[in-house]
């Protein structure tokens, strides 16, 4: 009889141990698995990543409320973004486009949450070069300008072997213009350089690399979010 119970014990702690793990790969606690998060602010809901020992929300960011491509966004108390072409439907699919001011919520500080929803931050040009280097750049390359890397701007995009999904959404120009959807898409970092420019990413549809550079702030660009 006790060796029956004992039999009994070991099945039921199997299965439960089996149902534990099954739970866990739908968290976002495992590299290459999906997990979700939702924004208690706006009750959005946003794929996550684990990529090395960094968080990523893997979808552009989509807070704000859209104005005109044609007006720069503002310190009014509110957080404000561009849809391009000046049409919602693009925000749904490739999140709202940010001047580097208005996604810094106007700090000047590296990490700063800016417009990313509490715990998560605008990731650092060092911390892009973490992300860059553990899926495969190397250091040398890492530090260096414009395109860099052998594909690692094809494992980013869509479809790649990160999980990442960067997508290609395009831009708002200085000018108030929109460009580039479809074949490019940049990303902010919260690393600036000097008074009117900042660090930024991009992938290109013609390129396997990942293009690093300053760039004017008043421009319009996705926002990506990191915690670790």
């Amino acid at each position: 009889m006790a060796r029956l119970i004992s039999l009994i014990f070991v099945f039921v702690l199997v299965g439960w141990v089996l149902t534990f793990h099954s739970c866990k790969k739908n968290e976002d606690t495992d590299p290459g698995i999906y997990g979700s998060w939702t924004d208690p602010e706006d009750g959005m809901v946003y794929k996550t990543i684990l990529i090395g020992e960094q968080y990523w929300l893997a979808e552009n960011l989509n807070r704000g409320e859209m104005i005109s491509g044609e007006k720069d966004q503002s310190d009014n108390g509110l957080i404000e973004k561009y849809c391009y072409d000046n049409n919602p439907v693009f925000c749904e699919k490739y999140g709202g486009l940010y001047q580097w001011d208005e996604a810094m919520q106007y700090s000047t500080s590296e990490s700063s949450r800016g417009i990313c929803p509490a715990g998560w931050h605008i990731p650092s040009d060092d911390e892009w070069k973490i992300l860059e280097i553990y899926i495969g750049m190397t250091r040398e390359a890492a530090g260096e300008v414009l395109w860099r890397g052998v594909n690692q701007g094809t494992v980013l995009q869509t479809g790649g072997e990160s999980g990442f999904e960067a997508l290609k959404g395009g831009t708002r120009s200085i000018n108030g213009s929109f460009n580039q959807i479809g074949n490019s898409g940049f990303f902010w970092s919260s690393t600036a350089d000097g008074a009117n420019h900042a660090w930024r990413r991009g992938i290109g549809l013609e390129n396997q690399g990942i293009y690093r550079s300053v760039n004017d702030r008043s421009f319009g660009f996705p926002v990506r979010c990191v915690k670790y």
